[in-house]
């Protein structure tokens, strides 16, 4: 894209030199890193897996046991990590030699957490949304909020299967072992209480409108960093691991994103964009006509791409058409999110199906974790299928808030 621009500009530098000074500047972005940093801390911690822990002993008031407290549990997490594969690496390190101990079915636990995972791009905060944002100008608030009754209704769709597929493979759930009684119900707060304090330190803030998106990020970094050392097992050295892994998630970001808006300006200075637009206008199709090649081509595209890159090689071409045809921004921003979750537990390179393999060990086939997450797909796709038919899941809260 750069020698393009090059040749296209008569090898003048300063457009390439504008986009890198204007985007590593952008104030959003920088919701991106505090977002990962905040994550980091909490799974270094050792938090994610007190919290977990704590919420098992709940599982018996549930239809699905524990296979719906891995959704519930990743729902949450996604709520403070903000990233797919980082919730599906910390749930699957807790949940699968526990439910495997306990005699679970492998195929359906592996496809809860791989499934579950996915919701770290659609639950904000959502490194996907803020990314999204930035590229088409979208308000990165109004996007957290649209994610919300999205995310939950793909929780509940999720519940609502693994409540049923047991039966289906006539293994049931097996005893469980917690105690019921108040007092042991009690004794399980304390491991549950930090984490949900700083979720809602962090959206409270943002939906309250006491804070814009990057300042709720500080917060949370704050904010996990004191319970990491108060209520966790953080230390200083961890915490600079996690720093470290942060920087490195945050660099292969930055570039996707200054790759993309190098390529969204090289498509307007040669006019491609308006001239697509102009094409698929002139061919007289409906709005959902196009909208469905659209979805097909995502769905192509993540099996074989990263969700960052999807973004980067089709919204500077295909943004431009979803506006012109009259649909909303934000609202195409949650169904793009949950196409791209749909990538990320497709194989051959479903990032969430290869890190929950890695968590099974040899025991764990990924045939196994692929077929096991092969429902949720499906899942998915009807929650898009709902949110075309029905697009005030998305907007009502935006619109009232």
């Amino acid at each position: 894209t750069g020698c393009f621009i090059l040749l296209i500009n008569g090898y003048d530098l300063v457009p390439i030199a504008s986009i890198f000074w204007t985007t590593t500047g952008n104030f959003v972005l920088v919701a991106v890193p505090l977002f990962i940093l905040m994550g980091e801390t909490i799974l270094t911690s050792g938090l994610s897996e007190k919290f977990y822990r704590s919420v098992t002993p709940w599982a018996r008031f549930l239809p699905g046991k524990l296979f719906s407290i891995n959704i519930v549990v990743s729902g949450i997490f996604a709520a403070v990590s903000g990233s797919s594969v980082a919730t599906a690496a910390a749930i699957g390190k807790i949940a699968i030699p526990e439910l495997r101990k306990r005699g679970y079915d492998n195929r359906i636990n592996y496809g809860t957490i791989a499934a579950g995972g996915t919701l770290g791009i659609l639950i904000p905060p959502s490194a996907g949304l803020i990314v999204y944002g930035s590229l088409v100008g979208a308000n990165i608030a109004k996007l957290f909020i649209a994610g919300i009754i999205p995310g939950l209704l793909l929780m509940a769709l999720f519940m609502m299967w693994v409540t049923v597929a047991p039966a289906l493979t006539k293994n049931g759930y097996p005893e469980h072992r917690e105690s019921l009684n108040l007092r042991g119900l009690a004794h399980t707060l304390p491991g549950m209480i930090p984490i949900l304090l700083l979720i809602i330190m962090v959206l409270g803030g943002i939906y309250g409108g006491y804070v814009t998106p990057t300042e709720a990020a500080a917060l949370g970094v704050a904010g996990a960093v004191l319970i990491g050392f108060t209520f966790g097992n953080l230390t200083l050295a961890k915490f600079w691991a996690a720093a470290m892994r942060s920087a490195v998630s945050t660099a292969m970001i930055m570039f996707i994103v200054l790759g993309a808006q190098i390529l969204s300006y090289a498509l307007a200075r040669t006019g491609t964009s308006r001239a697509l637009v102009s094409w698929v206008l002139e061919m007289d199709l409906g709005a959902w006509q196009v909208f469905g090649v659209i979805v097909i081509i995502y769905l192509v595209l993540g099996c074989f791409v990263d969700a960052l890159s999807v973004m980067v090689l089709t919204l500077p071409l295909f943004y431009p058409l979803i506006v012109a045809l009259g649909f909303d921004p934000v609202w195409f921003g949650i169904v793009l999110m949950m196409l791209i979750e749909v990538g990320l537990i497709t194989p051959p390179v479903g990032l969430n199906l290869f890190v929950i393999h890695n968590f099974a060990g040899k025991d764990g086939a990924f045939g196994d974790v692929a077929i096991g997450a092969l429902p949720f797909v499906g899942l998915m796709l009807l929650g898009v299928l709902l949110l075309c038919l029905f697009p005030g899941l998305a907007l009502w809260l935006p619109q009232h808030l």
